[in-house]
């Protein structure tokens, strides 16, 4: 295996783009949001794939504060908040003072917002099914241990 510690050692070394495995992950990953925008389109539902995730992140805790919201979803806080509010405007959240703390709201799914959510999952489920074909279950779980040991590497810098 080769020693990625030395990577810049070589002064002729020249970078192969389409070999870039930073650059291929961008590229998957961008085509898994364009997949599952358009999963959700073609059957006439207005959510994009960050607005989902959001969703998802309610469904299963809901009343979170903005700001964790923010942190589960690795979004900025106006992003974050950019997004809410196009979730609030079509009544699938509501954003409420915290009790505690006014300077912070918390958000909730609305009834739309969670029946919406379970809908969406088997849409959500078949572009997982599509994305992995030709893959086995150990592929995806190694998979997945690399994007979290590559994940926490780049947080922990």
């Amino acid at each position: 295996m080769p020693n990625l510690k030395n990577i810049n050692d070589n002064p002729n070394q020249t970078y192969d783009v389409d070999e870039s495995f930073p650059i291929l992950m961008a590229t998957c990953v961008k085509y898994m949001r364009e997949a599952l925008n358009a999963s959700f389109a073609e059957r006439g539902y207005a959510i994009t794939s960050e607005q989902w995730i959001l969703l998802c992140h309610l469904a299963s805790q809901d009343g979170v504060s903005q700001l964790e919201l923010a942190r589960r979803s690795d979004k900025t806080e106006v992003s974050t908040l950019n997004l809410l509010k196009k979730l609030e405007v079509n009544d699938l959240v509501i954003r409420r003072p915290d009790p505690v703390d006014g300077r912070s709201r918390r958000v909730y799914l609305t009834s739309k917002g969670r029946k919406l959510q379970k809908t969406l999952i088997p849409m959500a489920k078949g572009n997982i099914i599509k994305m992995t074909e030709g893959l086995d279950v150990k592929d995806i779980d190694h998979l997945k241990t690399i994007l979290r040991k590559i994940t926490d590497n780049l947080k922990n810098k």
